[in-house]
């Protein structure tokens, strides 16, 4: 479903905290040859031909951020990732995303070199990085891969760290909401000296960070869940008092059944089942979700570089955080599992158990209390008396590079570095509940002992009100789990730049800048669960079973650049270039396959202070581990109604051709329950998904144009405008849960309604012909090289540098961005989702306005 968003975010404007827009060059104090993010090419006068973002430590600091991707977020082209401000589903960690297309398709970097990743979908952990030494962040947008290889379809986020710094500094952050709660605090202890009268440096930098978190219900905003179809208050089925969904049975008549179809929720006063109304009776899921997620964060960062000649220096550097993330989630639950439950259950109240009888045929005789006969019912009740559900998140990461630089001759200068590193995860579930153990206290005659009493069990209330199920009873069927994940990456990476001296243009003074270089990376990931999170639906509310699961991939890359000057400082050019770069990747999974970025680029300044700007590149991304190896397994997805609760199904065309109510019963809704299917548990389904072995690298053409303008009479002034388009194609994606069901219900994609091959990927409950239960493998949706994504809109960055003489500097900052295209199609025969301006799970990013200013 999608829900339209209105996101207008105000212009960043403040003295001393903005954010500023650098247009590169940057401005050495003295004639030497730097390398800008973005090109390996090493020049006296560097500029980009891509969008470049730049944020000074200065910038940084007089923003207090706790967390670095607080001061990305406030770029235009960046969407927030998962992080500090993100409860479900944040893997503990903190990411970037660019333009929207995730974070898998945005390339971190610290000082141009890769971070190992924290989980199997190759994510960056930004938590790993050591504000207190950053010397400036720049934001690349368009692609990058000709020059850093895999990832940079989106564009490229490089960190870089001061060098030689000396001294002591400390320096601490205190910050609070304006209700005064959320606190944060940050505490950075940097100690540098040099080394040998200057020849070389050595900095530790050791910090602490801490959040407090911030729940949703403690905002009128996040008090109650809203439905993404209309705004209104949504609650779940899995509720209390219990929802129970009986499957009449054969030869019971309707006006027999007094319990009725679908789901049922308990009236406590009558001790009767009743229709269930979602608006009333529906459990607000809401309030104990956090809009800001605690964080506990230590981190020790170590650099050092000496210098023995011209020809060699060395530099070592050292990361290592641990940080401990929590996440909460409403309470667990039973979630519409079909359970085996014996009608004369003692806790069933007296008229709901006429009515159970009622549904399933059974005589006055054998309806009553200790009878042993069992009824599969459908169990909704929420474990209020448990609390929350909780993920632990305990994150360590160590990643050390050693390397040598120097000049060789001339213009001539070499890098070469190994880079080396490992991060684990141990994610705890606490308070979730055990699927084996509820079923077992469900199997009670009587209040003291459950039918099989093994493993100490203890009978379940789950008809009673809030407070019925009691301590013992909660103790039995709580379970916590445990999951263990370790990545690691290898980078051993060298790169040679300089210039053809006389060889260039006859227009042009400088000569042509050169770079080329090799890159050998591989990445191995496994992780590991115990016993109870590998079982289907055991670990309640999870849906999926976790099994163990490991792999690597294994990257062989050339590279080289060019930068040829054309026409410089002719009337109406003073600089015209050209750029260009190839990289040839050998990628390595199982199989061997090979492909080609590339990028041609070109700069033209008419005027002094005035640039045009253009770069075109083919950008491409490789499979992550998690795309290859993941095993086939049954995950959670939304669904508010499925397709077989429509209201023109019935009994009556169950078994008549080309209706809709007959293609529902040939996908697995049995003939007693359509025109009664209960609703998706919690407004989720079960989805079978799973990697393939065979998956290709995403290929991606991206254009950027645009114009750069410092005008001499307004010293300070950056002005840049730029239109950027990118296209995915081969974009690793499986269909949504909704795609195949329309691909099979929707006369749109099957104009026949016969069984066809989305049908295929159906599998419902053969008892309910839900997609609930742990006897539901759900939908599946297979990944492939299908997708294909559309993005695309323009940039406004201003930026006004004004200094004040004793009172310091004046920085006034504003970035604009508008969305053209935000476009997402997962097969050729899904849907092509315009997801400009909606909040959807089944575009690439969760949120997609139509424009932001910041």
């Amino acid at each position: 479903m999608l829900k339209r968003t209105k996101v207008s975010t105000g212009a960043l404007l403040a003295l001393g905290s903005a954010l500023l827009v650098s247009s590169l060059p940057l401005q050495a104090q003295t004639a030497e040859r730097v390398e800008i993010t973005g090109t390996r090419i090493r020049s006296l006068n560097a500029v980009s031909n891509s969008p470049i973002l730049s944020v000074t430590a200065e910038e940084i600091r007089s923003t207090q951020p706790v967390a670095i991707e607080e001061v990305i977020r406030n770029l235009a082209a960046a969407v927030p990732g998962i992080g500090p401000g993100v409860n479900n589903g944040s893997g503990g960690g903190a990411t970037i995303d660019l333009r929207g297309l995730g974070p898998r398709r945005t390339l971190v970097l610290i000082d141009g070199r890769r971070m190992v990743p924290f989980d199997l979908d190759a994510r960056v952990d930004t938590n790993s990085i050591p504000i207190s030494l950053l010397q400036r962040v720049d934001v690349v947008t368009g692609g990058a891969s000709a020059v850093y290889g895999a990832d940079a379809v989106a564009g490229v986020v490089n960190f870089v760290l001061k060098k030689n710094f000396q001294g002591v500094e400390l320096g601490t952050t205190y910050g609070v909401s304006e209700e005064g709660d959320a606190k944060r605090r940050r505490t950075d202890l940097t100690i540098g000296s040099s080394l040998a009268d200057g020849r070389g440096n050595v900095v530790l930098s050791i910090g602490t960070t801490t959040t407090d978190p911030l729940r949703a219900g403690d905002r009128p905003i996040g008090q109650t869940t809203t439905s993404s179809a209309n705004g209104l208050f949504a609650g779940s089925a899995t509720t209390l008092p219990v929802v129970i969904a009986v499957t009449q049975a054969a030869g019971v008549t309707a006006a027999n059944n007094t319990l009725g179809t679908g789901n049922r929720q308990l009236n406590l006063a009558t001790g009767r089942f009743e229709a269930f109304v979602p608006a009333t009776g529906g459990f607000n899921t809401n309030p104990p979700n956090y809009f800001v997620t605690p964080l506990d964060r230590r981190q020790a960062t170590g650099l050092a570089n000496f210098t023995i000649n011209e020809h060699a220096d060395v530099y070592a550097q050292m990361f290592y955080t641990r940080s401990d993330v929590n996440s909460v989630l409403a309470s667990s639950g039973t979630f519409g599992n079909l359970l085996q439950v014996p009608i004369g259950n003692p806790f069933i109240p007296e008229p709901a158990r006429q009515q159970i009888c009622a549904a399933r045929g059974i005589t006055a005789a054998n309806c009553v209390l200790g009878n042993t006969t069992e009824v599969p019912v459908s169990l909704n009740r929420r474990f209020t008396e448990l609390g929350p559900r909780f993920n632990d998140f305990f994150n360590k990461s160590l990643q050390t590079t050693f390397g040598v630089k120097g000049d060789i001759t001339g213009p001539w200068t070499y890098d070469v570095y190994h880079t080396s590193g490992e991060s684990d995860q141990t994610q705890v579930r606490r308070n979730w509940g055990s699927l084996a153990k509820l079923q077992q206290a469900m199997r009670a005659v009587n209040a003291t002992n459950c039918t099989v009493t093994t493993g100490g069990c203890v009978p379940l209330n789950v008809f009673g009100p809030e407070g019925s199920i009691t301590p013992a009873m909660l103790n039995y069927i709580n379970l916590s789990s445990v999951l263990l994940t370790t990545v690691t990456q290898r980078v051993t990476a060298g790169s040679v730049s300089g210039d053809l001296g006389a060889i260039q243009s006859p227009f042009a003074n400088s000569p042509i800048g050169v770079a080329f270089g090799a890159e050998y990376r591989k990445v191995t990931a496994a992780n590991q669960s115990d016993g109870p999170s590998q079982i289907q639906s055991e670990v309640l509310g999870t849906g999926a079973p976790t099994p163990d699961r490991r792999g690597s991939l294994t990257l062989n890359e050339l590279y080289a650049e060019a930068n040829i000057p054309l026409v410089q400082n002719k009337p109406f050019a003073e600089n015209i270039s050209l750029e260009l770069g190839v990289r040839n990747t050998e990628f390595t999974a199982g199989s061997t396959s090979r492909y080609n970025s590339s990028k041609v680029g070109a700069d033209w300044a008419p005027l002094r202070g005035l640039r045009v700007r253009g770069m075109v590149q083919k950008a491409t991304r490789a499979p992550n581990i998690n795309e290859l190896y993941a095993p086939q397994v049954s995950a959670l997805s939304n669904l508010a109604t499925d397709p077989c609760q429509q209201a023109l199904i019935n009994q009556a065309q169950a078994n008549t051709p080309g209706t809709l109510s007959n293609l529902c019963r040939l996908t697995g809704v049995p003939s007693t329950v359509i025109g009664s299917l209960p609703a998706p548990s919690s407004g989720q389904i079960n989805q079978l998904q799973g990697g393939n072995p065979l998956l290709g690298p995403e290929e991606a053409d991206t254009q950027t144009l645009g114009i750069v303008w410092e005008p001499g009479f307004v010293p300070g002034l950056t002005v840049t405008v730029d239109r950027y388009r990118i296209k995915v194609t081969d974009a690793i994606s499986a269909p949504s849960s909704t795609d195949v069901l329309d691909g099979c219900y929707n006369t749109a994609f099957n104009p026949t309604l016969a069984l066809n091959a989305a049908c295929g990927n159906i599998f419902r409950s053969p008892n309910t012909g839900t997609f609930n239960g742990a006897d539901s493998r759900g939908v599946f949706v297979a990944q492939s090289n299908q997708g294909k994504i559309w993005v695309g809109g323009y940039d406004i960055n201003i930026g006004y540098r004004l200094r004040l003489g004793q009172l310091g500097l004046l920085d006034l900052g504003f970035n604009y961005n508008k969305v053209l295209d935000d476009d997402f199609q997962a097969t050729p025969i899904a849907v092509r989702r315009n997801c400009i301006g909606y909040y959807s799970v089944a575009c690439t990013t969760t949120s997609a306005p139509r424009w932001e200013q910041r």
